[in-house]
């Protein structure tokens, strides 16, 4: 017969000691030697570990320097023929590819252990594409073309030692991309699409076509990455919208973050020989720099923690569980704005934030201003082309959305900014304002009721990156709320007099429970949250309070340092910014930090 135990209980698992933090159980970052010449955009995918390696070229000055890392320090040896940057890089130390050229050419040129020879070109010339493979069967990945009939490619080239032939596409187009494998068999991550902006997307090759597959957890472009391996490789640092330290490892099914880089970088030459031992040297972390890096785990003992993982710990005599335990979070000043205002737009990140419109002092004009946070000050770009108030916004300081708002009509039109200016796109179907943003990127987001002829409305559209669809209406109509979320996984939260919340699942909204205080007026949100870890801030009329959500309720944490309501809100809810409001109009910027952290706490009862 059974026992209760095997029907109702489930298995502790004993462990000797505490699992261990984020990161490969016993894998770390550690200094290696200094390339003997500074240098960023190296050969993407450049070869080797962290006891052989190769670094060939660079920018910006395209350079033609090769190095060879030994383990401790790094040689040179013959120079390229010819000195280029943003190129592709494969194969070994000792039989090697660099493939490309910028300015765009289709060079190849082969390294046999001690010179360079010219060899076939490729079909088709582009910068900033990905190579995996060896200097017999290689593969060459995506890419970008210059000039009007160019842009992000999904172009892809195999190499049989001497002949390339295109092959089949990649489902996206992009560059600056990362990955791992051979000729037969590769993943290709992250990388920069339409328009400029970095992407997750993740694609596995089969030797004959492409297939979606899990996607990276942080969007990124320019990270350090190679191996040969397909189902065991790590992408570290890159750019986010700013420099990050961040790095992903890729079991063969999905993203895992694991240890950071010592220093956050860019655009690095990067290889390794699976997950647990890896390279990363050069690149740029607000300059150019020689610096290398070492990731080695060889021989790991510990146990990784797991969120929810209950488990008994034998050293300690105790059941202990891993959980996930927040701060407080507090608010502190950060840089003023250039120009006075609420009810603008906004995107991106603390540390890379833009805000665009607004209402001036006095109501008019309205603003078209766009300014760009760079984690200390604000500094004044190109103007939105329509000047508009109480307007809403999606993406990253480098690839911005704006849509709707009030000057002194309501409007539904659309605006890109890719870094330098900004396009007007197709509108929406209904001119609004007031209404909240949901999205965190520029090609996709959500415009959630507002105002619309004749007052407070439910209409809520879809933007797919080229034109706007009307989907399932909130329930309950209101104006100047705060949201947060993706379109398939979306929050929106307040609004005149309200507390209400509504949780969007990409086909319907679901009344949820209420933020604990009524006064949300013009409250404020972390757009770059999520539907089940969002902040909301502030709110007219004189509202301080910041609650986080957590997927089921709202709780209290600490106060803005100045009531505000019809605030910007930037940013996670870890790291977020509170920009501008009323009353009066303010260009004081608040930023705010909730410090968190995985902890093994023990089990106690009563």
């Amino acid at each position: 017969m059974a026992s209760y135990k095997t029907i109702k209980g489930f298995a502790v698992q004993t462990l000797p000691t505490d699992p261990v933090g984020t990161g490969i159980a016993d894998a770390t970052w550690s200094s290696g030697g200094n390339l003997n010449t500074a240098r960023e955009r190296l050969g993407a995918g450049a070869v080797g570990n962290t006891g052989s390696a190769i670094a060939m070229g660079g920018s910006v000055s395209p350079n033609a320097q090769t190095e060879l890392y030994n383990g401790t320090a790094w040689s040179e040896v013959n120079d390229l023929n010819t000195g280029r940057g943003e190129v592709a890089g494969t194969g070994t130390t000792t039989a090697a590819l660099m493939i490309g050229q910028n300015p765009s050419t289709a060079l190849v040129e082969n390294f046999n252990g001690t010179s360079w020879s010219e060899i076939a070109e490729f079909n088709t010339a582009r910068v900033n594409q990905f190579g995996v493979g060896s200097t017999t069967a290689a593969l060459l990945v995506a890419g970008e073309r210059p000039g009007p009939a160019g842009g992000f490619q999904a172009l892809v080239e195999s190499w049989n030692g001497s002949s390339w032939t295109e092959v089949g596409d990649l489902n996206t187009s992009r560059a600056k991309l990362m990955g791992g494998g051979t000729l037969t068999a590769a993943v290709m991550a992250g990388g920069q699409g339409p328009p400029n902006s970095a992407v997750a997307n993740n694609e596995s090759w089969n030797g004959s076509s492409w297939s979606e597959v899990a996607d990276l957890n942080t969007a990124r472009m320019e990270a350090a990455s190679g191996s040969p391996s397909y189902t065991d490789f790590n992408v570290a640092g890159g750019n986010t919208g700013s420099v990050t330290s961040n790095q992903e490892n890729w079991n063969g099914s999905a993203w895992t973050e694991i240890a950071n880089l010592a220093t956050a970088r860019r655009s690095s030459s990067g290889g390794g020989a699976g997950g647990t031992n890896q390279l990363v040297a050069g690149g740029n972390d607000g300059s150019v720099t020689a610096a290398t890096e070492e990731f080695a785990g060889a021989g790991a003992t510990s146990t990784l923690k797991n969120l929810g993982q209950v488990y008994y710990n034998s050293g300690a005599n105790a059941f202990k569980v891993t959980r996930t335990v927040l701060g407080t979070g507090s608010w502190a000043s950060g840089g003023n704005l250039n120009t006075k205002r609420m009810g603008a737009g906004g995107a991106g990140i603390q540390t890379a934030g833009a805000i665009f419109g607004g209402d001036a002092d006095g109501g008019s004009p309205r603003y078209g201003l766009h300014e760009q946070y760079n984690g200390s000050a604000w500094s004044e770009l190109t103007d939105l082309n329509q000047g508009k108030a109480y307007t809403g916004g999606a993406g990253t300081q480098t690839s911005a959305l704006n849509f709707g708002g009030y000057a002194p009509q309501r409007w539904a039109l659309t605006e890109l900014w890719n870094g330098s200016s900004w396009t007007e796109l197709n509108d929406m179907n209904t001119a609004r304002f007031g209404h909240a943003s949901v999205g965190q990127v520029s090609t996709a987001a959500l415009a959630v009721g507002g105002s619309a002829s004749p007052g407070p409305n439910a209409i809520v559209e879809s933007w797919n990156g080229t034109s706007w669809t009307e989907v399932g209406d909130i329930n309950s109509a209101r104006a100047y709320f705060g949201g947060s979320g993706t379109p398939s996984a979306g929050l929106v939260f307040g609004g005149p007099s309200s507390a209400l919340t509504e949780l969007w699942n990409g086909t319907g909204w679901t009344e949820v429970n209420d933020m604990n205080s009524n006064a949300r007026y013009g409250v404020g949100g972390s757009r770059q949250g999520t539907s089940t870890d969002a902040l909301g801030f502030g709110g007219n009329p004189g509202n301080v309070n910041t609650e986080i959500w957590n997927g089921s309720s709202w709780t209290e944490l600490n106060n803005l340092s100045t009531p505000r309501g019809n605030i910007t809100g930037i940013g996670t809810t870890s790291l977020a910014l509170a920009v501008g409001g009323e009353p009066p109009y303010l260009t004081a910027t608040e930023e705010w930090t909730l410090p968190s952290s995985v902890l093994n706490q023990t089990i106690t009862v009563g």
